[in-house]
């Protein structure tokens, strides 16, 4: 290993999955400097958000898994074999189990919050097992509307978010408190425009130092730097989805629309304009338009990952086809999120115990192989126009 300059083995190191990072870590003293080095973890986890790697979650929250889309050859039909690395679940007093995918997320790390038991907020790692768990803040009486994780680059700092409606008088305010992970305090920040109610609390979506929620009326952003919000208009809309969902997938801002059984549209946000993206219909085999969600963008692939039921399909909008396949192995009903996994090391203040990286190393250590089959659909409805 001497004879092999430090800059080369580091710049293979960044490429190397971070599971394998963390068994890497008891290789040699350099090694373990090395990964553990703050400037290394982020170089590496912006290298990870490039891959399609997803979280899967059965449908009590007991089972996790992680998968990678990056191993197939999507110009092959035959029988390929993908790996499925078992993620353990949280058990613990006082811990909140893990909601249904998506939920808050940035870098790798989790925010597990529920949205009716205000005093249980905590961030979690699922690769390094440490978890944080938030102080209460200061309030009187909140309806909490909104939440989210997210990277402040100008201050080297993760930050929490959580908006509350606050009755005054005859008049409701959105009020703004962000928690700092470095300084490990809560702070007053400016309040939310008015209208701010969303569909789902937790259903934050983090890119670019940006936090972003989707409105009935727009998509609102705060800028985690500066601390300020300014609002996005909704794409152009040709009828009247009953349904979107917002997602930050290959490093852009995605936008579903669903329009009944027909079809679901995609857009993208490019130089603050939306484009479309994709429009999709006639899914494979049965099933509704809304259990077909994006999952993961490949844009230097030209392609698209969305969940449906049981199977995942895959659009190649370069090529204008589509195909399905399927997980052997994996549980009847579950949700997914694109996730990739991240070395970022917790001060694990919480009450809780943290296993040791010992033992998760012997748990990542057994993977299972299970078969994937891939079905050609390209007789299904699809184009694009990206």
């Amino acid at each position: 290993m001497s004879d092999i300059p430090s800059e080369l083995y580091d710049n293979i190191l960044r490429r190397v999955p971070a599971d394998s990072l963390l068994r890497f870590r008891t290789v040699c003293k350099e090694w373990r400097r090395l990964i553990d080095d703050p400037s290394f973890i982020r170089s590496h986890t912006d290298n990870q958000l490039s891959s399609a790697t997803l979280l899967i979650r059965n449908s009590d929250g007991t089972r996790l898994y992680s998968i990678s889309f990056d191993s197939l050859d999507y110009n092959n039909d035959a029988h390929q074999v993908l790996d499925v690395i078992p993620v353990q679940a949280l058990y613990r007093k006082g811990v909140p189990r893990i909601p249904e995918l998506p939920v808050a997320s940035c870098n790798g790390l989790m925010l597990l919050s529920e949205p009716y038991i205000e005093k249980t907020w905590l961030v979690w790692n699922p690769l390094t097992r440490q978890l944080h768990k938030l102080p209460e803040p200061d309030i009187k009486y909140p309806r909490l509307v909104g939440s989210g994780i997210g990277y402040d680059s100008a201050s080297d700092d993760y930050k929490v978010v959580r908006v509350d409606r606050l009755y005054l008088g005859n008049e409701s305010v959105y009020q703004t408190r962000v928690y700092s992970l470095k300084t490990k305090s809560w702070k007053m920040s400016e309040d939310c425009p008015r209208h701010f109610p969303v569909p789902n609390p937790n259903a934050s979506v983090f890119l670019n130092g940006v936090m972003y929620w989707r409105s009935h009326e727009f998509v609102i952003a705060l800028n985690l730097e500066t601390e300020h919000y300014h609002k996005l208009p909704l794409p152009p809309c040709l009828g009247n989805p009953f349904e979107t969902h917002l997602d930050a997938l290959g490093g852009f801002l995605v936008l579903s629309e669903y329009y009944s059984m027909k079809r679901i549209d995609g857009w993208v946000m490019k130089d603050y304009e939306w484009v479309k993206l994709f429009s999709f219909g006639g899914v494979y085999g049965s099933g509704f338009m809304w259990n077909l969600r994006p999952v993961a963008y490949l844009k230097s692939k030209g392609q698209l990952f969305l969940q449906h039921d049981k199977g995942f399909f895959m659009l190649d909008m370069q090529k204008n086809f589509a195909k399905k396949f399927t997980i052997d192995g994996l549980p009847d009903n579950f949700s997914s999120q694109f996730f990739p996994r991240s070395l970022f090391r917790l001060d694990e203040s919480c009450d809780v115990a943290v296993e040791s990286t010992a033992g998760m190393k012997n748990k990542y250590n057994q993977r299972f192989k299970n078969s994937v089959t891939i079905t050609d659909t390209r007789s299904h409805s699809y184009r694009s126009d990206v």
